[in-house]
């Protein structure tokens, strides 16, 4: 959701369309002039279809740093009684009447005023030419017109009932996850949860949110007002549960996030092929050579080799478990599912719980967002899969270096199951 500027793209495909259409001319004064001029134009023709083709998005400036959309037609968020204003008020409202703390509504109004839209214009479109659209941008903007719960009103109440009928799981756990949290960090949750925007933009934006966050809670009283969890329970459960939609913005991977993949396995990542990932470089399952106990690594490290981004679930169940570093005598965490028929699935060595979007007791379908993985650095995440014979996590993680079958080789229980379900290749 963050604002995606494609229209670069765009203006950059247009400028090789008309050097396109004057190519003729250009060989014949190339001819004329010498052959130097030719290949100096051809060059440049290179370079502007090769940025074409190899820019899979831009994520260079949000809202929040383009000072021309700062200001809504009607005036300043700031400015009380303006447009721009009132609209964030009833966002903020709609939140709070929903169960949210002060912190927690004002975090989800920063991320709209402070980056997502900060104008607060009802039916914006992306700026820059995405698809995006509304307060929330909505990717595509027909995904709000296409759900059940829209009226087409484009009205900020409407919009936000969509939110919760998109991703019923996401909000119910923001809201728990910001009961007693400051508007600045209830701002970054609120980006890291639901918007997801690509690691550069949240670089560039996160201060931008947080900041704005700030200012709504001082402008509407946020200090006064606590969550009640109980509230946001009944509306969730009352929304299109199992519906959980795909990030409004263009995932980490900046592509289409949409997860409708058949059969009840997939890979955990978008990117890898039906046919089987490539892992050359990665941290394999079984035999590892002799540096870990028994030289058994008990599943597969996808992340931080070829695959990275939006970590999707691979097996529809329930989570049971959120492991901590220093608990069961792991360094890292730990996401533990198990499933009706039999399995138990551990997503783990993610950096943080910022990193993680499910909560213990939720329940995930194949295809819903369990987390992401991100590459290297200070918040550095990978995925390692594990898939178990043993539902039981204690049991399960005290086999974690004996090859007794315990442990399963997961390339082969997700291929096994794409192919039963008829999904594969």
């Amino acid at each position: 959701m963050v604002i995606n500027y494609s229209g670069h793209l765009f203006h950059i495909h247009k400028v090789g369309e008309k050097l396109m259409k004057n190519l003729k001319v250009w060989i014949i004064a190339g001819i004329g002039a010498g052959s130097s001029l030719l290949i100096f134009m051809m060059i440049i023709i290179m370079i502007i279809f090769n940025v074409n083709l190899n820019s899979s998005c831009d994520d260079s400036e949000s809202a929040a740093n383009n000072p021309t959309s700062a200001t809504g037609a009607s005036g300043s968020w700031e400015k009380k009684g303006s447009k721009a204003y009132n609209t964030a008020k009833e966002v903020f409202d709609f939140w709070v009447k929903k169960g949210m703390s002060g912190a927690g509504a004002a975090g989800i109004v920063g991320n709209i005023g402070g980056a997502e839209n900060t104008g607060f214009v009802l039916d914006q479109k992306e700026i820059g030419g995405g698809s995006g659209g509304g307060l929330y941008q909505f990717t595509p903007y027909t995904k709000y017109l296409n759900d059940p719960k829209s009226d087409k009103s484009w009205s900020a109440q409407n919009q936000s009932e969509v939110v919760i009928s998109l991703e019923p799981g996401t909000v119910k756990s923001y809201l728990s996850r910001t009961k007693t949290s400051s508007p600045g960090d209830a701002a970054t949750n609120w980006m890291n949860m639901y918007e997801r925007p690509s690691e550069k933009a949240k670089e560039s934006t996160n201060g931008a949110r947080r900041s704005a966050a700030e200012k709504f809670y001082e402008m509407f009283g946020g200090a006064s007002i606590t969550a009640n969890e109980s509230i946001l329970g009944g509306t969730v459960d009352g929304a299109n549960a199992g519906e959980q939609a795909q990030s409004d913005e263009e995932s980490v991977n900046c592509g289409d996030d949409s997860t409708s993949v058949p059969g009840s396995w997939i890979w955990p990542f978008k990117s890898v092929p039906k046919s089987g990932p490539s892992l050359d470089t990665a941290q394999k399952f079984g035999n590892d050579g002799g540096f870990r106990t028994n030289s058994f690594h008990d599943g597969v490290d996808f992340g931080d080799a070829t695959y990275n981004g939006d970590i999707h679930a691979v097996h529809g169940g329930k989570i049971s478990k959120i492991v901590k570093p220093g608990e069961y005598g792991v360094s890292f965490y730990l996401v533990w599912e198990t499933t009706d028929d039999g399995y138990g699935i551990a997503y783990q060595e993610f950096g943080n719980m910022d990193d993680i979007f499910v909560k213990e007791g939720d329940t995930v379908k194949t295809g819903d967002k369990i987390g992401v993985s991100r590459p290297g650095g200070q918040e550095y995440s990978h995925l390692h899969l594990g898939i178990s014979k043993e539902k039981d996590l204690g049991k399960a993680l005290g086999k974690s270096f004996t090859d007794d079958g315990t442990w399963l080789n997961p390339v082969d229980v997700i291929k096994k199951g794409l192919e039963n379900s008829g999904a594969g290749d």
